[in-house]
């Protein structure tokens, strides 16, 4: 069942946005979506997460489609997502280099439509958390540090 929402809807979804002429898509997957090339296949958050359904393994489909469709994409990868309000700020790093961490959903969908503004995040892989002593930086200077693979 997660197979098909989180590789085949997904992909029926890049589809129809191509098809209408949509030129952007904001993707959120998942930290450690890549844990098996990433050495992380003990740990434990990847386990989890792949026990019901393998969802990482169906999350890592999706991404790779995404890449290939020719649609500007940008994939947010955030770490465990909490329901309360943000108690950090945002930490961006490039794909497959974060393992654990937090982050308020709130601040995952602030991202989300900042990524859709800011041309520094097409084309990018970024993976989040935020830390309670962080710096704050701007949504555009964040994206501009993570670099296109």
């Amino acid at each position: 069942m997660l197979l098909q929402v989180d590789n085949f809807g997904t992909v029926n979804l890049v589809e129809a946005c191509c098809k209408l002429g949509m030129n952007s898509f904001i993707l959120i997957s998942s930290i450690l979506v890549n844990g098996a090339a990433m050495g992380q296949i003990l740990n434990p958050v990847y386990i989890f997460l792949n026990v019901f359904g393998l969802t990482l393994v169906a999350k890592l489909q999706a991404e790779q489609y995404i890449r290939k469709s020719g649609i500007n994409y940008t994939i947010l990868r955030p770490g465990g997502l909490r329901n309360e309000p943000p108690t950090g700020n945002v930490v961006m790093e490039p794909e497959d280099t974060l393992y654990e961490g937090s982050i308020s959903r709130d601040q995952v969908a602030e991202v989300a439509v900042e990524a859709l503004i800011h041309s520094e995040s097409y084309y990018k892989v970024v993976e989040m958390v935020s830390r309670p002593y962080a710096p704050k930086h701007s949504h555009e200077d964040l994206f501009g540090s993570i670099k296109p693979r």
